[in-house]
């Protein structure tokens, strides 16, 4: 992720990252290698704390992970296979012509998106694919999920960076001049009870603007009306996040 004063949160609050972001699952990094003309080396750039990283590391002999914030990456989960490395992502640190997969989630709104295509052709194998990863608006299941939704499209919209909107509508905003590839259906799935989805919510760029704006009570008021749909607040409920891709081949 560039270093932008509309993004610096990423500078910070990476064990809250690590610990409530929610994990890809399996088949994203399957799905993945198996479009890869190659299995060698995987690149995976704005890295965070390696979620995906060591997913992918089950099917590359290596991955490079790079990331600008050094407090994401000292929460990183290691893997003996997984490489980071703090940079940008317009200035990698990988040899020309030797990616067989280069993979940004969650993170190419982020990027001078010019510079970075620049970096991916150089890096990049004859054939290698280039994976731009985010995941939608989660959903909740029953009743409790119109009070959450409420929540994000209403008391929050004034507290998102510009470049939330690439995420909600799944990068097909962003110019991406490489050859398409379709996309397969793939979702994020976990049960959590109300603690875990607050975590997840204070994990937002949004939450962070709001606290410091001193809108802690919008946190409380929405916890407050959770727990009157929920139930016991200990009870994990399903919770769904829709995975979005841009994939293409680089020629």
């Amino acid at each position: 992720m560039e270093i932008k004063q509309a993004h610096q949160h990423f500078q910070s609050g990476g064990e809250a990252y690590a610990h409530y972001r929610p994990t890809y699952p399996a088949t994203l990094a399957e799905a993945l290698a198996a479009l890869s003309p190659a299995q060698q080396l995987a690149v995976d750039v704005g890295c965070g704390t390696g979620q995906l990283s060591v997913l992918l590391a089950n099917h590359f002999d290596q991955v490079i992970a790079t990331d600008v914030s050094a407090d994401q990456l000292s929460h990183a989960t290691a893997h003996p296979k997984v490489v980071y490395r703090q940079e940008a992502a317009e200035t990698i640190s990988v040899e020309d012509n030797s990616a067989d997969l280069i993979v940004a989630a969650q993170a190419a709104h982020w990027f001078d998106l010019e510079r970075f295509y620049d970096e991916v052709r150089r890096i990049a194998r004859p054939g290698a694919v280039l994976a731009l990863v985010s995941y939608s608006v989660p959903y909740l299941e029953g009743t409790a999920n119109t009070c959450f939704q409420q929540f994000y499209w209403q008391q929050t919209t004034p507290f998102w960076p510009a470049e939330r909107q690439h995420v909600e509508t799944g990068y097909t905003k962003l110019p991406f001049p490489f050859e398409t590839i379709p996309t397969p259906e793939l979702a994020i799935h976990r049960k959590w009870n109300i603690d875990e989805l607050m975590g997840y919510i204070k994990t937002w760029s949004a939450s962070r603007q709001a606290i410091a704006a001193g809108e802690q009570q919008i946190f409380d008021e929405l916890q407050h009306e959770l727990a009157v749909f929920w139930g016991d607040p200990n009870q994990r409920r399903p919770i769904t996040w829709p995975i979005n891709l841009r994939l293409g081949h680089v020629r």
